[in-house]
């Protein structure tokens, strides 16, 4: 037991806790799992992907009107297509699939399909290659209001190889919506027009009505830009380069090492863009972070097998198949604060470390974010002023959130991620509790 104070400014946090009677969760063999909220008994698991082939379902599920919403991942594994699922939230029956990426023949059907425009005249594969990638890792978006759900869809593969793929790769690297309750098309964004850098777009969308009065889609991509889209139109009104860009338009060669930025771990990975309503600004947290990428030859390319890593990428070490990063001496991290109206940046801090964490504005007029070093601060929300700041433990990669218990408001903060692509502090992960001034729970 530690103990720390936190500003004032918390005690304006309003977010009292919506509790359900059950708890969704996605496995790293392909399952969707349900808990019983109280009693913690396991009520029903379903497989939605193939741990043989190196799918995964990592995402945070979402539910709404008794159905529940996941996809699957390892789209960066030969052979491996995204799907969407919307899963019947008492029994876990498949009500809808949807594949992200065109379905053709020999590809598993688990459920009914959803009302699809795809087909393989986006992506004109070479022959013998087959359509690889769209899966998503991280949560999605949901509009209560219109019954529209928003995926966002990951990279296509091979990573850095787009000679086996010469269409626009539908719908990789894109935000789609679809009718949750039918798993319909209804519409789509393209973030990355043609991605040769690994730039998923894996971080949940916002949906945010902006001061201006405008209805609006924003989203961040590994590319390291902010997007900004108005659904009234369903034009892009903005594209504001959040953390440093470098040879993004560069082709990969074979024996010519290519350096770029973001790299195939940088820009926004995993927590999507936060909105603050009194400043109209949202905020997101960037991965400054580079890489380089030598191509493999086409036949080299060909040879890998289904369910292998397949990125194009020419190396022999195994931590490095989706690139070279750079020495994490030159990594970094910025939180950008962009107009929500004009795309405009009002204030940004740049981190010793990247900044992977959910960002969290209050009514207070404050900003909890963390970072991959384990430090947790609080910004002023108006100018990114520090008003305070500790390391409470190893990386923070995931979600901030804030509640009440007991009439006491509470921030907790997930410490000590760790894998084999991030050089981040080896420890227990936790769950860290921090308090207004009482306490600083750790378990």
């Amino acid at each position: 037991m530690r103990t720390t104070n936190l500003p004032a400014l918390w005690r304006s946090i309003v977010a009292p806790p919506i509790w359900t009677a059950c708890c969704f969760a996605g496995t790293e063999d392909g399952r969707v799992l349900a808990y019983d909220f109280k009693t913690g008994k396991r009520v029903w698991e379903t497989t939605i992907a193939d741990p043989k082939l190196g799918e995964t379902t990592p995402a945070a599920p979402i539910a709404w009107s008794g159905l529940v919403f996941i996809g699957n991942a390892g789209g960066d594994n030969k052979g491996v297509k995204g799907r969407m699922y919307a899963l019947d939230a008492k029994t876990g029956k498949i009500v809808w699939e949807f594949y992200l990426v065109p379905k053709t023949a020999g590809d598993p059907t688990r459920g009914p399909q959803g009302a699809t425009p795809l087909n393989m005249s986006t992506w004109r594969n070479a022959s013998g290659t087959p359509i690889t990638g769209g899966a998503t890792w991280t949560s999605y978006t949901l509009d209560p209001a219109t019954g529209e759900l928003y995926i966002p869809g990951g990279n296509p593969a091979p990573d850095f190889a787009i000679g086996p793929r010469e269409g626009s790769n539908l719908y990789s690297g894109s935000i789609v919506v679809l009718d949750a309750k039918t798993g319909a098309y209804k519409n789509y964004f393209k973030l990355v027009p043609k991605d040769w850098h690994d730039w998923d777009v894996s971080t949940a969308p916002a949906l945010i009505r902006t001061k201006g009065g405008r209805y609006l889609l924003s989203a961040a991509p590994k590319d390291g830009h902010l997007y900004g889209f108005d659904l009234a139109t369903n034009t892009m009104l903005y594209r504001t380069p959040a953390t440093q860009i470098e040879n993004a338009d560069a082709s990969f060669a074979i024996d010519k090492p290519v350096h770029f930025c973001p790299g195939s771990v940088g820009g926004a990975e995993w927590n999507g863009p936060a909105y603050d309503p009194p400043t109209n600004l949202i905020l997101t947290g960037e991965v400054n972070w580079c890489t380089t990428v030598t191509m493999q030859n086409d036949e080299q390319i060909q040879e890998v097998k289904l369910g292998s890593p397949w990125s194009g990428d020419a190396t022999i070490n195994p931590y490095h198949t989706y690139g070279t990063p750079d020495s994490f001496g030159n990594w970094a991290g910025w939180v950008y604060a962009i107009d929500a109206d004009t795309g405009v940046w009002k204030w940004r801090l740049k981190s010793n470390y990247p900044i992977q964490s959910g960002m969290t504005p209050t009514a207070g007029g404050i900003v909890f974010f963390g970072d991959m070093g384990g430090n947790f601060y609080v910004l002023d929300a108006t100018n990114g002023q520090r008003l305070w700041g500790q390391k409470i433990g190893g990386a923070i990669g995931g979600g901030v959130i804030t509640y009440t218990a007991d009439g006491a408001q509470r921030v907790a903060v997930a410490t000590g991620f760790t894998s084999i692509l991030w050089p981040t502090e080896v420890v227990t992960g936790k769950i860290v509790i921090l308090g207004l001034g009482d306490n600083l729970a750790s378990r």
